[in-house]
């Protein structure tokens, strides 16, 4: 299962702030004054004193998704990683989902993905869907010791629909094939629709191959047509098979052809003479 990691770094709008002399306001307001005026780099070094001096959980987060992303700075994968990791211990559960993310994938110091599971699970029992994710990869691989799948399919069903496109088709893969608890075909077949509508191309085909085996053959062919748009090549061949042979609807050859040619242009060789087969 190829799964794609998650870090989302944001900042996040606050309340404005009532209007204070400047030497009434704390760092942390005057950071996010400056911010929204859209000077950041005054707004990056006011959030880092209110982070650094006085211990303000919501500007070491923001700090961190400043640093993270370049803003009113260069880039900085160490000073967001601490910042985020700040931010988490101050008890702010988004910081621990950014940290354990960062903590995962050894960006901005080394790799510790057994340490990373703490984080990322304060974070996920809190709803975040994406800390869920990272902590299903972790415990689905084994990056921190043994593979753990009956935990993983709970986190990645915490991923599920909040991070939809690689959460519900993990979560999909989990149970169609009876890890960490029983088969359960229908509710990989939603876990896999649910990808598919938000982009994931191999959850379409997932799904299109659910709905074939069932007998709905128009639903089938409509998500192979989506993993084709999507850019995957079997969803091309899938598709075009199915309006060549009439599976599902009458036969429509002019589509056929297309999506073979989609197939053939996208790496697989039978896809460019099958569209040749089928002629003008």
């Amino acid at each position: 299962m190829n799964l794609r990691p998650f870090l989302a770094a944001t900042v996040l709008s606050v309340t404005s702030i009532a209007a204070l002399p400047v030497a009434a306001q704390s760092n942390a307001e005057q950071a996010q004054e400056r911010y929204n005026a859209g000077d950041f780099p005054a707004a990056r070094a006011l959030y880092q004193k209110a982070c650094m001096s006085d211990g303000k959980d919501e500007a070491c987060h923001n700090l961190g998704s400043m640093a993270w992303r370049g803003q009113g700075g260069a880039k900085d994968p160490v000073q967001a990683r601490d910042a985020y990791r700040r931010g988490c211990e101050a008890g702010l559960l988004k910081s621990c989902g950014q940290y354990g993310a960062l903590l995962k994938d050894g960006l901005g110091g080394p790799a510790d993905p057994a340490e990373a599971l703490g984080p990322l699970g304060l974070a996920c029992k809190a709803g975040e869907a994406g800390a869920c994710y990272n902590q299903g990869q972790i415990l689905y691989f084994g990056d921190a010791g043994e593979r753990r799948f009956e935990e993983a399919r709970t986190a990645f069903a915490g991923a599920c629909p909040g991070y939809a496109a690689d959460g519900c088709y993990a979560l999909g893969i989990m149970k169609r094939d009876g890890q960490g608890g029983a088969v359960d075909t229908a509710g990989a077949n939603k876990a896999f629709s649910i990808a598919c509508e938000s982009g994931n191309a191999e959850g379409c085909i997932e799904s299109g191959v659910g709905y074939y085996d069932n007998g709905q053959f128009a639903e089938a062919r409509d998500q192979f047509a989506q993993a084709c748009n999507n850019g995957a090549a079997g969803g091309c061949m899938n598709a075009g098979m199915m309006y060549r042979d009439g599976t599902g609807a009458a036969p429509d050859h002019a589509r056929a052809k297309r999506y073979f040619t989609n197939g053939c242009k996208l790496g697989i060789q039978d896809g460019c003479a099958m569209a040749e087969a089928l002629g003008q």
